[in-house]
């Protein structure tokens, strides 16, 4: 076990990425996806995935089995080039996100990924979520992001039915978006300090605006049934929902 916290740990301190650096959660899809392990945020560095550990930093995807948890082994190290950021598991595929586009792999049956597609955008920060038909990503201008001078903050919408070709289908305006999460059957996208926005998914290749807490600071989030976990400079907030409202359940810093 020892060993696997020091394979943690020394892939995160090799990662950079922007201000959202303190976001470090095991990426996961509460309840979603069936072969993720953990739950986790959308600006995440690793997942777990049946019996393998999925690590990036800067410029690499490394598989490593834990199915013996004792003494973890590298199974395969895949370059991804470099400004790799993110990433996310859902079902049997990786969505990595990185300041020149989104990458997709698949897992195949011994654990080892492999090259799907890939969808590039403007070079700009890049957390991406997906499930069975569309992949949301952020892109944002930030003081470690290489696109500072010109105006990136979007939310991107892709079209993920055909795995091997994404495209996208829509593009919404943003003041400095971070992580994304699906919650309650919406789509939650952190503003960092200017706030969160809520997305309706009734058509979810074009999500719309229904709700803007401009009172609630959020860099990440992670989203349980009933529990909506939200990483700020300040710490870490606990939110439910009620009637349709978001209520601050417990700060815990």
């Amino acid at each position: 076990m020892r060993k696997l916290l020091a394979i943690i740990t020394l892939t995160l301190l090799t990662f950079s990425c922007g201000d959202s650096a303190g976001d470090v959660t095991p990426s996961g899809y509460s309840n979603k996806s069936t072969s993720s392990t953990g739950v986790g945020g959308s600006t995440a560095r690793f997942n777990i995935t049946g019996n393998f550990l999925y690590l990036v930093n800067d410029s690499e995807l490394k598989a490593i089995d834990i199915s013996n948890v004792e003494n973890p082994k590298v199974a395969s190290t895949t370059n991804l080039g470099i400004g790799i950021e993110t990433i996310f598991g859902y079902k049997n595929n990786l969505f990595i996100g990185g300041q020149s586009g989104m990458q997709i792999y698949g897992i195949n049956q011994d654990g080892s990924p492999s090259y799907v597609s890939d969808y590039s955008h403007t070079t700009a920060c890049d957390p991406v979520i997906a499930n069975d038909n569309f992949a949301y990503v952020t892109i944002r201008s930030g003081l470690t992001c290489t696109n500072d001078f010109f105006d990136v903050n979007q939310l991107i919408t892709l079209d993920i039915s055909d795995i091997t070709r994404p495209y996208d289908v829509d593009h919404d305006q943003m003041i400095n978006p971070r992580g994304l999460a699906f919650f309650n059957g919406d789509l939650f996208v952190g503003e960092g300090e200017s706030g969160l926005k809520r997305f309706s998914l009734a058509n979810p290749s074009n999500p719309e605006l229904i709700e803007y807490y401009d009172n609630i600071a959020a860099n990440d989030m992670i989203a349980l049934d009933k529990t909506l976990i939200i990483t700020r400079d300040e710490g870490i907030f606990q939110f439910g929902i009620e009637e349709d409202s978001l209520l601050l359940y417990s700060p815990l810093k």
